[in-house]
């Protein structure tokens, strides 16, 4: 009896032991060491808004590479970004990845110790000159720039072809090309400034023009105390982008009318153009696949002068010097800089690279304005301004397209002048 207890007892034990051999990890104690815990990388920015479909697509390859490390993205209108991320800080919320426009916006950023340092980062080194020096305070790299961006006009061209349309080369062409649209009974120009930064879009094109081609240092002049808003290309700049508004060349409403209803007037054939960054070209696309657009520069010229571009880092990358993960966001941003990564990203966003050692496959819309910008370009305003300007700018406009019959052109170049000089201590370095 002994003997035989002893056997059954042995035999159960071995089919337990073979029951258990079978028994398989899941996929994840298959892939994570067992040293790395789950770790969730939260991300606050606005780039999802132009390239969700590609931000998707890269955290989920990160996740592949990563497994232990997930990323938890929110997306929020640019508006909208930029008020509750200086929030989130102050409150101690701050995300672990956070979008940081170029130039001086992340200045107080970094004066306040928000923002980790990235100066070390092995992808640095590839970074263009330029693109780099954008996200640079105080010697110091704050953020990756993952684009390039170009502001123009964008046009239909079945439209041109049908009106026997050609590329304007002077501001006078462009105004009579706008009445020759107009009286064939289209709309000439989308413009929707319910959101406030396409306010500062026609300036933005126009300045390059009127006033870097023959001053590249107003900014620094500005900074200075030599020059002016007041005392400037900008009062004319202003009163043309009124006469547009008094002409009737953009759609009715323009005050209530979004950024996405402006690109649904353009590619829905609603208006013949609209003036816009490259990053526009994505969404038009994909409500109208069908529509043929091209694009060049605003001629904001006299005849006989090239006309120059506005052109500039529009998104970076960066993280919040008190994250809990210090070394996965490093990972994060190195994964973006792999070219192929990086790559994927362009393309969905029809973006130029900010990368050496990045190609980028470019639409028809973007070889024709990139074929403009040897003539010469000039980085995006809003990027050397001292905080409170842009928005200063932007209640000017709504104020000039809502009095268009009495336009308060001085009152705004006033308020520019004030806040410009009031807060320009608070950059501690010159924009060259």
């Amino acid at each position: 009896m002994n003997i035989k207890r002893k056997i059954i007892n042995c035999c159960l034990l071995i089919v337990l032991l073979l029951s258990g051999c079978e028994q398989r990890p899941s996929v994840s104690e298959t892939q994570l060491n067992p040293d790395e815990k789950p770790i969730v990388l939260t991300m606050y920015h606005w780039m999802g808004t132009e390239a969700g479909t590609a931000v998707t697509r890269i955290n989920e390859l990160f996740h592949k590479e990563y497994p232990n490390i997930s990323i938890q993205y929110e997306n929020a209108p640019v508006d909208q970004y930029q008020g509750v991320i200086k929030t989130r800080f102050v409150s101690g919320d701050a995300p672990d990845l956070i979008g940081v426009f170029p130039g001086t916006w992340k200045d107080p950023f970094v004066k306040s110790g928000y923002l980790m340092d990235l100066t070390d980062s092995t992808w640095s080194a590839k970074l263009e000159d330029k693109a780099r020096s954008t996200m640079m305070t105080g010697g110091k790299l704050y953020a990756m720039p993952v684009d390039q961006n170009a502001i123009g006009v964008i046009y239909n061209k079945k439209v041109f072809k049908d009106l026997k349309l050609t590329i304007p080369k002077s501001w006078d062409e462009f105004l009579e090309m706008c009445e020759a649209i107009k009286v064939s009974g289209l709309t000439p120009l989308a413009l929707g400034t319910k959101d406030m930064w396409v306010t500062q879009i026609i300036p933005l094109a126009m300045a390059p023009s009127a006033i870097y081609h023959d001053q590249p240092d107003f900014d620094r002049s500005m900074y200075q105390g030599k020059s002016s808003f007041s005392r400037s290309a900008w009062s004319k700049m202003l009163k043309d982008y009124g006469e547009l508004n008094k002409r009737g060349f953009f759609n009715k409403g323009t005050l209530g009318v979004t950024y996405d209803q402006m690109i649904h007037l353009f590619a829905t054939e609603k208006t013949a153009m609209m003036i816009m960054g490259t990053w526009a070209l994505k969404p038009i696309q994909l409500e109208n696949p069908d529509l043929e657009v091209g694009m060049f520069p605003l001629p904001y010229t006299d005849k006989g002068k090239d006309a120059w571009v506005s052109s500039g880092v529009s998104i970076g990358i960066g993280a919040s010097s008190t994250t809990k993960y210090p070394d996965a966001v490093k990972k994060y941003l190195e994964f973006w800089a792999k070219p192929e990564i990086n790559a994927m990203f362009l393309k969905e966003a029809n973006a130029f690279t900010t990368f050496k050692d990045v190609d980028v496959e470019l639409n028809p819309a973007q070889k024709e304005i990139a074929s403009y910008l040897s003539n010469g370009t000039y980085s995006f305003l809003d990027q050397k301004w001292p905080p409170g300007v842009q928005d200063t700018l932007f209640q000017g406009i709504q104020n000039l397209l809502i009095n268009s019959e009495n336009s308060p052109i001085q009152e705004i170049l006033k308020n520019l002048d004030e806040v410009f000089n009031k807060n320009k201590s608070s950059i501690e370095v010159i924009p060259e």
